[in-house]
């Protein structure tokens, strides 16, 4: 049994919106219509815990569910094929629209009470993975650890909605696809058909987990980049090197370059001179300081290099610098 969510959902809709249903080789098929059918639902059971759910409507229609008695822990993943559906999550009357070429992406076990859907003559196709299931089979000694990593890599992932939509990768689009091609009429197609809804589910989780990956080796860029700030600034007289950085940050000098160029655009050697320049230029509007001293202050022994250096930055020598900022004064 894939859940007790799940399978509330079909039996509401087997009371509210049925006009038949039939008994299908992997589960069932809801006709949907009072009087005339104006669409179809179909439950393909994959095997405990994952299930597939196509949908289709040659006219529009309307459907509530009430969402606040969900206790299963169910991620789905779906794909629009054609048409639109417009979604109301209420109370907080958050809308949504799926359109034809998008991917939809959701997760139990959130605030909201009641789902609204307004399918507009659409054609659709999702994927349900119950996670209680997973969790029961996983090996208790390095269960705990995939569980962890998992619930934070949804936290990031749901962190702004409780419904993700956005355009399918061509290879998402593709394999939706080849699931709605599959006619399961014997044992090989059953067999496609599980492989493509895994396909599915793990070029999704693939990217996810990639996103993931990348997003924290940028926070842990910026955290090293951040530091290496910090020593060259309070040492700004005599700034350690690129490599004693490198060593003080335990990270190769390549790492390091390249992650101040990713997030500050220069070289570490050109942070620590625009550095020194922006000091010098605060010294000479702020203080009386002769061009010699703010030159020992900021670390150079040649007043006449530290002048063609602060020149190629502001276009000005220390001197003419001051006097056009005490003109403007």
């Amino acid at each position: 049994m894939m859940s007790k969510l799940v399978d509330d959902f079909y039996n509401y809709i087997e009371d509210h919106y049925c006009l038949a249903t039939t008994e299908e080789l992997l589960g069932k098929k809801y006709v949907i219509g009072k009087q005339k059918m104006i669409g179809s639902l179909l439950r393909m059971i994959i095997e405990n815990g994952l299930e597939i759910s196509k949908s289709q409507f040659q006219e529009n229609m309307m459907l509530n569910f009430d969402n606040r008695q969900v206790v299963d822990d169910i991620f789905e993943i779906g794909f629009c094929y054609k048409g639109t559906v417009n979604i109301l999550a209420l109370p907080e009357h958050r809308e949504y629209k799926l359109s034809s070429g998008d991917l939809f992406i959701y997760k139990t076990m959130n605030d909201v009470q009641q789902f609204c859907f307004d399918y507009q003559e659409c054609q659709m196709m999702s994927v349900h993975i119950n996670f209680n299931v997973i969790k029961s089979v996983l090996h208790p000694i390095w269960g705990e650890e995939l569980l962890v990593d998992w619930q934070e890599s949804l936290n990031h992932l749901f962190k702004e909605s409780v419904l993700i939509v956005e355009k399918a990768s061509y290879e998402l689009k593709k394999i939706a696809y080849d699931i709605d091609d599959i006619s399961v009429d014997n044992v090989i197609a059953y067999i496609k058909l599980k492989q493509k809804t895994i396909e599915f589910l793990v070029t999704y989780f693939e990217r996810m987990y990639k996103e993931k990956t990348i997003m924290n080796k940028g926070n842990e860029e910026r955290e090293r980049v951040k530091k290496a700030k910090e020593l060259i600034i309070n040492n700004l007289e005599s700034p350690p090197s690129v490599a004693a950085l490198a060593a003080e940050l335990n990270v190769t000098i390549y790492k390091l370059q390249q992650a101040f160029k990713n997030h500050t655009g220069s070289t570490v050697y050109d942070f620590i001179k625009r550095t020194k320049m922006d000091k010098a230029r605060s010294l000479l509007e702020s203080t009386n300081m002769s061009v010699m001293e703010i030159a020992n202050e900021i670390g150079y022994d040649n007043p006449s290099k530290f002048a063609s250096t602060f020149k190629q930055i502001y276009s000005f020598t220390p001197l003419q610098y001051r006097k056009q900022q005490r003109d403007l004064s």
